[in-house]
């Protein structure tokens, strides 16, 4: 693939123009890969993309315009009444990402989806608030949880500066067409002293590296693949101070995890899910931790 082929023409990170191809043959297919017909946040099946760009100049990793499937429009009619089945182990993890945090406070969510992070923020005693693009998700926080849930884009936010001590973008970024517009509007919206936490795959991490383009996260709906260098980078660069990345795991049923085995064989997911369920133990839960997701939180210069 050149770096033409991208369809863009500086990074977002760093700015530099050259790219060259991290993962896959180089080469882009003809035909994009076809929109589907409802986007689900979880539990879709969907082929690992054939490319990822590397920019030169900082490593960060970026999907070909013409592999990106998904679309803001998707966003806003995504429904998935899969994602409410693991709403227990949502929140349960969810709670665990928020004890980064070193205080409460007002919280937003962007990309809240159902509101299963803001339902265990509401527990750890913030006042809580969301921003969620899908019409589906949006009206099911409000309705199953009382929360006060904006339903936009984030570059359309009525939210005014100084509004929050905390900002979450778990599982977020990656989806966003202009992640340096997203950490900038973070920035203002957070008082002097607040907190940025974000979530998201590590482009740079062993496994990452070890399975390259076999990689679970090379998805149509990630744009960008950061490494802790260009998240650092990035952050920095719109004023915050990063105090901690580290790898973070996940809990979820054995049959969650046996399903990202469809990713790779069909029929290898198919025989260990029959051996589950034969044996009663798809609902066990199990902690998964690769390393190669990376939770950051970055705290906005008080000057």
């Amino acid at each position: 693939m050149r770096a033409a082929a991208l369809s863009a023409t500086r990074c977002t990170v760093c700015g530099g123009e050259g790219f060259v191809s991290a993962f896959g043959n180089g080469t882009v297919p003809t035909a994009a890969h076809g929109q589907r017909e409802v986007y689900r946040i979880t539990h879709s099946h969907r082929d690992l993309v054939p490319s990822v760009m590397r920019c030169c100049g900082c490593g960060l990793g970026v999907l070909p315009v013409a592999l990106r499937a998904v679309t803001e429009a998707t966003y806003v009619e995504a429904k998935d009444p899969s994602y409410l089945e693991q709403a227990e182990e949502r929140v349960y993890n969810a709670d665990r990402l928020l004890q980064v945090l070193p205080a409460v406070g007002r919280l937003l969510d962007v990309g809240c989806a159902c509101g299963f992070l803001l339902v265990a923020a509401r527990q750890r005693g913030f006042t809580v608030q969301g921003l969620e693009p899908s019409l589906w998700a949006a009206d099911y926080a409000r309705r199953e949880f009382a929360l006060a849930v904006w339903r936009g884009s984030l570059e359309e936010a009525p939210f005014e500066p100084g509004s929050f001590e905390a900002i979450v973008l778990a599982d977020t970024i990656e989806h966003l067409n202009d992640p340096r517009g997203a950490v900038a509007a973070a920035h203002r919206w957070l008082v002097p002293g607040g907190h940025a936490l974000l979530l998201t795959p590590d482009f740079g991490s062993f496994v990452a590296r070890l399975l390259g383009q076999h990689w679970w996260a090379l998805l149509d709906d990630h744009y960008y693949y950061f490494t802790r260098a260009t998240l650092r980078r990035l952050l920095e660069s719109e004023g915050f101070v990063v105090e901690r990345i580290a790898a973070f795991g996940r809990v979820f049923p054995l049959s969650h995890w046996i399903f990202k085995l469809s990713q790779y064989s069909t029929r290898l997911h198919t025989a260990l899910q029959t051996l589950t369920r034969a044996m009663r133990i798809e609902r066990l839960h199990l902690p998964l931790n690769l390393g190669d997701q990376m939770v950051c939180l970055a705290r906005k210069r008080a000057d």
